[in-house]
């Protein structure tokens, strides 16, 4: 999977282990969501439901936040893109 889905799962690790869950079950348990899947959560893997990591991230007090990506500027594709003769 992609960088955000293994960052995303590096989080919900960290704040797991924070707020004292000290296994992936721990938090299965108070979630109803299963231990496999927290897995997959913190691997970067999960492709599951929305509303089981919706559940894990309200319980460890996590969310997420959509928002539409910004075109770049001309300044931003020169800076990505530069003329040949720039270089």
């Amino acid at each position: 999977m992609g960088a955000i889905t293994r960052k995303l799962g590096q989080q919900i690790k960290e704040r797991r282990k924070a707020l004292g869950y000290q296994s992936q079950q721990a938090l299965a348990d108070e979630t109803g969501v299963l231990r496999k899947r927290i897995s997959e959560m913190e691997t970067g893997r999960y492709t599951g439901r929305i509303t089981d990591l919706q559940r894990v991230l309200a319980t460890l007090g996590l969310e997420m936040e959509f928002r539409v990506k910004s075109r770049p500027t001309l300044d931003d594709l020169d800076v990505l893109f530069p003329a040949e003769d720039d270089e």
